[in-house]
């Protein structure tokens, strides 16, 4: 099999004295020599015959007779056909291309895994082998040669792989310590109960003849919601939200008494209260 391609190594290319040397057309003219040779039935191989040459590099003959010299020199004749010339570099590259096919097409023929086989060929026998390696090899070629099953159907050995304790596994494991709570545990809080609000708020607010109608007024809100901040964030304190709450009690409460029969506002509105500026849109 021909190979299709070879590596190109432009840093050697553009560093060898001889490239550095050649003018434009002969830079040109030494590449497709390499090309063509590189396409012919023996890789890196050129015909000897000079006339065939320079048509190949595409140089009138006053051009190969000045250049023939400089690009011969990169094409010697070969020892075992005279009529031949090749390029080193290029038969190099070939035959380290086929060496990588060669060993390639070995590998699969012995079914591509040419490093377990080798381990199994090269163990001695037991009675060679005391320390037990022998052992210990078989039993890695055993498992490498235990079939592999695709990524989805493993998933679902692993998900159906329980393991039961037994009644011993579980009284020894009695002692263990629990398990940490998962992540929707821990947002859950213990809800205080109105008893225990009312007792916090007469801690806090011990003069406020109001705190207590506060205090049933805030447990009566939050467990109407399940107990969550603005109806959808579940409450992480109720003790730092009754503080808040008895905080913003002034701006909640009706500052200003009406007369002339009005209606007086509610003694506490449960938002704040917007302003009447026609220009605000929230």
């Amino acid at each position: 099999m021909k190979a299709p391609a070879f590596l190109f190594y432009t840093g050697d290319f553009l560093s060898s004295p001889d490239v550095q040397l050649m003018e434009a057309h002969e830079v040109g003219a030494y590449c497709l020599l390499l090309f063509n040779s590189w396409q012919s039935d023996r890789p890196g191989y050129l015909t000897a015959d000079e006339n065939r040459l320079r048509r190949t590099a595409r140089l009138t003959q006053a051009q190969w007779a000045d250049s023939r010299e400089l690009l011969l020199g990169k094409f010697p004749l070969a020892a075992d056909e005279p009529t031949l010339r090749y390029n080193p570099r290029l038969v190099q590259e070939a035959i380290k291309q086929t060496t990588k096919r060669e060993r390639l097409a070995a590998n699969g023929r012995k079914g591509g895994r040419p490093e377990k086989q080798m381990l199994s060929e090269n163990n001695p026998p037991a009675s060679q082998n005391p320390s037990g390696k022998q052992m210990l090899a078989t039993d890695k070629q055993k498992l490498s040669s235990e079939k592999q099953l695709p990524p989805k159907e493993k998933a679902n050995e692993k998900a159906f792989n329980f393991s039961f304790n037994t009644s011993n596994e579980v009284e020894e494991g009695a002692d263990a310590p629990p398990p940490e709570p998962t992540r929707l545990e821990r947002k859950k809080i213990a809800t205080p109960t109105l008893a225990e609000v009312q007792a916090y708020a007469a801690e806090l607010h011990s003069g406020s003849a109001d705190a207590q109608a506060e205090a049933a007024a805030f447990h009566d809100h939050y467990e109407s919601n399940g107990w969550r901040v603005s109806g959808k964030t579940p409450m992480a304190d109720w003790r730092a939200s009754f503080r808040g709450w008895m905080r913003r009690r002034p701006q909640f409460q009706a500052a200003i008494p009406h007369g002339n029969g009005q209606a007086a506002p509610p003694a506490r509105a449960r938002t704040a209260p917007k302003s009447a500026d026609p220009s605000r849109w929230s």
